[in-house]
């Protein structure tokens, strides 16, 4: 017998027509699902929570944080939270205030994902009919317990130079939207009401930055504020938050920071060798050991700014000899060549050491946006 579908529709042929036309019309100017990386927060290789502060900080992978005036307090990371899909939230279950303050999450996508959306480099959109000019649609799950509503606005900024987002000097401001207190709420940003236009805004084409800005009000301890499932997508219609595999996010995220210790590890001095880059030490004493080398998982987005050693048995940045004398520190430790494969690096054995010992060592390379 051949397979029965068990969904096939009992509408009439003119209905069946029209609803299918309508569907068309509403996903007009629709482009592709989830253009950001990990959206439902799942993929956490800093692992520790990191303080609110004024300054933008990495909480985990692809998310920064701030506070907009120093009337904060909290440490926002990985939140396990049932009541989102994912099992998990990005944002805090400590949040104090001692003046109304807004508090910012954000996210960047790099120019080779937004091109299409964004006029400039590729001028011609699918499809071909109305809406004429270019939007992204936002959507997330969101959740705070300030006892009040609390309004949460949009803003889209593009990067002056291409995937360089030291300095975005233009944005586009989206309308603000209420979140209701004690409730995960999803928020969406589409339609001609809420999507946010962005064919004219300058140097779009050099990469997006999406901020997600939520007004908390004033005396507020130990509170939640927390986000999940955030999708970016081109179009006027936001559609179901877009779950990947996540062998697959993780490979996204490692092309923007990427570490040898295991997932579940916080990156640290004197964290163990498990899963550390073993080598095998190629010379005698206190000699110079050239062209040691570690290949990052992924292939970076780009050469990464910053390469930082873990010694896996001290508190130190040195490679570690396993072997002498029950274990000694190699010194001089650096980088070399680094590129977006992996990176090359020197280090000196150390003193009464022999070849043919192992050395081990923990690596963070850093290339985000």
């Amino acid at each position: 017998m051949p397979y029965q579908r068990t969904d096939v529709t009992s509408q009439t042929g003119s209905a069946y027509k029209a609803n299918i036309d309508s569907d068309t019309a509403a996903n007009a100017g629709n482009w592709g699902k989830r253009r950001n990386v990990n959206g439902s927060g799942r993929i956490n290789q800093l692992v520790s929570t990191v303080a609110i502060a004024t300054s933008w900080a990495y909480c985990l992978d692809m998310w920064e944080f701030q506070m907009g005036s120093n009337n904060a307090s909290g440490s926002f990371g990985q939140i396990t939270d049932s009541n989102f899909p994912a099992g998990v939230a990005i944002g805090t279950s400590g949040l104090g205030t001692t003046s109304a303050v807004n508090i910012n999450f954000r996210t960047k996508i790099e120019s080779v994902n937004v091109r299409d959306i964004v006029n400039g480099a590729a001028p011609f959109k699918y499809p071909v009919s109305s809406p004429a000019n270019s939007y992204i649609s936002i959507s997330c799950l969101a959740y705070q317990d300030s006892g009040s509503s609390v309004n949460v606005t949009p803003i889209v900024r593009s990067a002056d130079a291409q995937d360089n987002f030291g300095t975005m000097t233009n944005s586009v401001t989206g309308n603000a939207l209420s979140l209701p207190s004690g409730a995960v709420t999803r928020l969406v940003w589409d339609t001609s009401a809420n999507a946010i236009r962005v064919d004219n805004l300058t140097n779009g084409v050099n990469g997006l930055c999406i901020e997600l800005d939520f007004a908390m009000p004033n005396g507020l301890s130990t509170k939640n504020l927390r986000i999940g499932d955030v999708q970016i997508e081109g179009g006027q219609v936001a559609s179901d938050f877009a779950v990947g595999l996540v062998a697959d996010e993780l490979d996204r995220c490692q092309r923007y920071y990427a570490k040898t210790f295991a997932m579940a590890t916080a990156p640290a001095q004197n964290a163990g060798t498990g899963s550390a880059l073993v080598l095998s030490q190629t010379v005698g004493s206190s000699t110079a050991q050239k062209g040691n080398f570690w290949a990052y998982p992924v292939r970076m987005i780009k050469a990464p700014g910053t390469v930082t050693f873990y010694n896996p048995s001290a508190t130190n940045a040195q490679v570690r000899n396993l072997d002498q004398g029950g274990g000694a520190d190699c010194s001089a430790t650096a980088t070399d060549i680094i590129g977006e494969w992996g990176v090359s690096f020197n280090t000196t054995s150390p003193a009464s050491s022999s070849a043919g010992q192992r050395l081990a060592v923990h690596l963070t390379a850093d290339a985000r946006l």
